[in-house]
């Protein structure tokens, strides 16, 4: 398997087809996967100091000590799109390395800084360096990689952004206990992540990237969608809006089931669904090298759906397993068929500003998921209907995207 990937990515070299002098190596991936597990880890990885901060704090609201976990998204929301301009126009490893140092120091601030208002504005900064993050990284596997490999690595990234999380939330909640100081060091990862990127990772050329004009052959930013830019960022929206519903509401369905043990039973149950959601990202070239990236995108949501519904109904804990399982794996095809439909669709000289617009979609839904949420919750009463509703919503927009795919065909098959 090793042997077989290492031919895909000699084959799809850059330097092999007049691209980049550069070759990743296999390193160059094992870093820009690293890079990928920071790009959700944002406020996470010191949630569960929330409580211990509120203590060290007694006069903050819960809502401000709360800032804490929603800031960097609201930052990478405000910032994601300049900085994928600014990595067009500089290149993507100066933007990258100094995302990487700004989440680093702000990160880390928290360890040092002694009141809630300064901790703040470094959580701020440190939601611009994940924006960066999330830009450059995925910019640069879209320009080393090519063909089969791409689609390969961009699953690969889904699944280290998914267990990513999930380990540094776990490492961050064992500092936790120790010290909620203690617990913003778990960003001091970033300095080591740095110190790979300097020796494996180089520049893209992208002045050689051939999507200039030619007789015959009309540049790619001359067929470039911004129709379909627009969905791709709406539906991946409306897939992060959905999916974020389960950090944050699934505990309080599992509350009314469990009682008193639901915390760590909720804690153990999405661990299970970042385990599926990361079986399906590295499989999903599988999937899409036999059906359309857009069949695999509607099936996403079904997954979803159906896991949703379950929760609707269940009674017992051992649906509700079977039922995150489903949506974790939905969630792991959508996340890679997404990327890959952008590195698709974007030329390379505007990778950057539509990378960009791909971490404000995406941030803009994990912010916006609880706060659509309450208005639902208000409406049907019950944690068990938020998720019925939100799983009918989810099989409309499977149906959508899968039926018009069919119609398009059948109109251009008569």
């Amino acid at each position: 398997m090793k042997k077989q990937f290492s031919d895909d990515a000699a084959a799809s070299c850059p330097a092999n087809q007049g691209r980049s002098s550069f070759c990743p190596t296999k390193w160059t991936l094992v870093f820009l996967l690293l890079s990928s597990t920071l790009i959700l880890m944002g406020g996470a990885a010191v949630a569960p100091a929330l409580p211990s901060i509120s203590a060290a704090f007694p006069d903050a609201s819960e809502t401000m000590v709360s800032l804490i976990i929603t800031l960097p998204s609201l930052a990478v929301a405000l910032t994601g799109f300049l900085l994928g301009a600014f990595s067009d126009r500089i290149g993507r490893l100066p933007v990258l390395i100094g995302s990487i140092l700004l989440f680093t120091v702000a990160g880390t601030s928290g360890y040092y800084l002694d009141s809630l208002e300064a901790i703040l504005v470094g959580r701020f900064i440190v939601g611009i360096g994940i924006g960066g993050i999330t830009t450059t990284i995925t910019s640069l596997i879209a320009e080393y990689y090519s063909g089969i490999t791409r689609t390969k690595v961009l699953g690969y990234q889904a699944g280290a952004m998914g267990i990513g999380a999930l380990i540094l939330e776990t490492g961050g909640g064992f500092l936790a206990g120790v010290s909620w100081r203690i617990s913003f060091l778990i960003y001091l990862i970033g300095a080591v992540i740095l110190i790979g990127i300097f020796l494996t990772m180089r520049e893209p050329k992208r002045e050689c990237v051939p999507y200039q004009s030619e007789p015959g052959n009309p540049s790619a930013a001359a067929v470039l969608s911004v129709t379909e830019l627009a969905i791709l960022y709406v539906t991946l929206f409306l897939g992060v809006a959905l999916f974020f519903l389960m950090p944050t509401k699934l505990p309080y369905l599992l509350s009314g089931l469990l009682g008193s043990d639901a915390a760590i039973i909720s804690g153990v149950i999405l661990g299970l669904m970042g385990v599926a959601s990361m079986v399906a990202s590295v499989n999903v070239w599988r999937i899409v090298r036999r059906v359309n990236r857009q069949v695999v995108i509607g099936l996403a949501f079904v997954c979803m759906a159906a896991g949703m519904l379950l929760l609707g109904v269940v009674s017992d804990l051992v649906p509700v397993v079977a039922a995150v399982a489903v949506i974790g794996f939905g969630n792991g095809l959508l996340m890679p068929s997404i990327t890959m439909w952008l590195s698709e669709i974007v030329p390379m000289p505007v990778m950057g500003k539509a990378t960009g617009g791909f971490s404000v979609s995406l941030n803009l839904g994990n912010f916006s998921s609880s706060l659509l949420a309450v208005p639902l919750l208000i409406v049907v009463g019950t944690y068990a209907g938020l998720f019925a509703v939100c799983g009918v919503a989810a099989l409309g927009i499977g149906v959508i995207i899968v039926g018009s795919f069919w119609f398009r065909r059948r109109k251009v098959s008569v």
